[in-house]
């Protein structure tokens, strides 16, 4: 059977899955350029079309939002692709409320509910209608999931061989709702608690990082890898206030003192003659703190040790490292990449455990599950953008080996081969790749290449069989996709010195099997052969701002624009002339 997951909000996303293995999962940004992409993911469903099936071959199209704000907002963008409103806009000198999905709608909330309730089926009716013309498939095989319940279904595949697990939601919102707690078991999923919106400690990060001069929905792992840079006597006061502010009460739930609509006047008000490093540092323990509470809670509360989160909210690693060094945690998986484009995973999740039964849900074991490119498409794009005439263009006997021989002399190497990664984490396919070893390569990346802010660290991949020199893991907790930090070992903090935190000394590590990327394996072995370290840095290939690339044409242009020298694509390696 085939399930069909989307996402068209925030990172609209395809997901695929095919008799309960998941075959496809990409974000729309990645084609139409436009990072964090809103709106209807139809470039990406066309090359499903196109490339996987055909419509008349999807069994179900599962949504990831059962209101029809969603649908509204689109039709107020006249059904675009745009970046998400993410910047602090201001009225009287007060700071109005974050843009986030279907914002432009519920500036007049109450007047919008009567409306949508006087028209709730002809609008129902209207969205159904368009959904149908867009995927291309009847209106009845077409079913609208509550956010939460994708959020909830999206980790579903990697617990299902456990006897049971607790499932924890958190974001900003999302069908009216800021977090649940799920319990699985026996195959099915109970719903605990659900918060409304109104509580949500997403909008107070996310406002926070507003009031720091950064992109909401964006950068809040700018303000998370400031954080350490702070002391805690310093921003002790701000964080006893932001306690009274939001806190989780007896029942376990999620309560916030502030209306929503007060909340960024409030925070400004209370970050007002701050230093950033203190506020960073506060509303990260805050973060911390209220989410170890309200796990306790309800692991004391049903006596599950085994858990999993999922939610933009849970993309903040050093809150999941914090959940994995619990006593009462067993086990813990962190869906990776899991703000909304993941709501398309749990979406094809949810709809492959409701309607195929006879094909049980597959693990994911690797996110190698985009469009890949052919040897054939990379030659044509060479001669497409002249890159002869900018590059010297070899093609090595073993291209990976030649990568690896490149970062042991301490050249820093972008690489796009294979098939692309699903989420917000490149790892080793959209990569840009350096000798951990050296410190400097932090300053090379980011005045050369990446433009990142001077205090966040990088991060590395490390082979399997390395992994316990280097990260501190007594849970044996999954590591495969950068989705979770660990302490480091003192070797780490040599010979991966360069993707360590330099405060706080914690990694944010993607361990590399052989089996599920042999080339990108095989790459780390050749550095390893020569220098002994078995990791190396990694970070995404991508300028600031940009989209990871997807395409040849995407990498070529992205090295143009950068300090980068070496590009491995394809069977192909690109070295800038002097010329160029």
């Amino acid at each position: 059977m085939n399930i069909l997951g989307l996402d068209y909000g925030h990172n609209a996303t395809v997901c695929l899955i095919q008799d309960g293995r998941i075959t496809f999962c990409q974000s729309e940004e990645r084609f139409n350029r436009i990072k964090n992409s809103v709106g209807f993911p139809e470039r990406t469903l066309d090359y499903v079309y196109q490339n996987v099936l055909p419509p008349d071959s999807i069994d179900r199209a599962v949504l990831f939002q059962k209101s029809i704000y969603g649908y509204l907002d689109l039709k107020a963008n006249s059904f675009r692709s745009r970046p998400p409103a993410t910047h602090m806009a201001f009225a009287d000198g007060k700071p109005l409320r974050l843009r986030i999905l279907g914002s432009a709608l519920h500036k007049r909330i109450g007047d919008l509910r009567r409306a949508i309730n006087e028209r709730r089926e002809n609008l129902r009716a209207e969205a159904t209608a368009y959904f149908s013309r867009a995927i291309r498939i009847p209106a009845d095989k077409i079913v609208f999931l509550d956010h939460h319940l994708c959020h909830a279904f999206s980790p579903l595949p990697n617990i299902v061989v456990w006897r049971e697990a607790l499932i924890f939601t958190l974001d900003g919102e999302g069908d009216e709702k800021c977090a649940t707690v799920s319990r699985f078991g026996d195959g099915r999923l109970a719903v605990l608690s659900e918060v409304d919106r109104q509580h949500s400690l997403g909008y107070y990060y996310a406002y926070t990082t507003m009031i720091l001069g950064m992109k909401a929905l964006e950068h809040e792992f700018k303000v998370m890898g400031l954080a350490p840079y702070a002391k805690r006597q310093y921003f002790e006061e701000i964080l006893v206030r932001l306690k009274i502010l939001l806190r989780i009460n007896k029942h376990g739930r999620w309560e916030s003192r502030p209306a929503l609509s007060d909340l960024a006047s409030e925070l400004e008000r209370l970050f007002r003659y701050q230093r950033f490093d203190n506020i960073s540092g506060a509303i990260q323990q805050l973060t911390e703190d209220l989410i170890i509470e309200w796990v306790r809670y309800w692991v004391k509360k049903t006596d599950c040790h085994d858990i999993a989160v999922a939610g933009g909210v849970f993309m903040n690693v050093k809150a999941c490292q914090k959940l994995a060094e619990l006593p009462e945690v067993n086990r813990i998986i962190v869906m990776p990449s899991s703000g909304d484009e993941s709501c398309a995973l749990g979406a094809a999740a949810w709809g492959a455990a409701e309607f195929d039964g006879g094909h049980p849900l597959k693990p994911f074991e690797h996110l190698y599950l985009g469009r890949s490119y052919s040897d054939e498409e990379v030659t044509a794009t060479l001669e497409k953008t002249r890159a002869f005439e900018r590059y010297a263009i070899t093609r090595p006997e073993n291209i990976n080996r030649a990568v690896g021989e490149l970062l042991a002399e301490n050249k820093v190497v972008a690489r796009c081969s294979g098939r692309m990664e699903f989420g917000a984490r490149a790892l080793g396919n959209r990569s840009i790749l350096a000798d951990a070893r050296h410190g400097g390569n932090v300053k090379v990346i980011n005045e050369a290449i990446k433009c990142r802010d001077f205090w966040m660290p990088f991060a590395p991949a490390i082979l399997a069989e390395d992994f316990s020199r280097y990260v501190r893991n007594p849970k044996s907790i999954s590591a495969d996709f950068m989705c979770i930090t660990f302490d480091s070992t003192p070797e780490a903090q040599v010979d991966l010195c360069a993707a360590v935190h330099p405060m706080d000394k914690t990694l944010r590590p993607q361990r590399v099997r052989p089996q599920f990327n042999p080339e990108f394996h095989e790459i780390i072995s050749t550095f390893k052969a020569r220098t002994g370290v078995g990791g190396c840095l990694n970070t995404s290939f991508n300028l600031h701002g940009e989209p990871v690339v997807c395409s040849p044409e995407d990498a070529i242009s992205t090295v143009d624009r950068s300090g980068l020298e070496y590009l491995a694509i394809g069977p192909f390696l690109l070295t800038k002339t002097r010329s160029s």
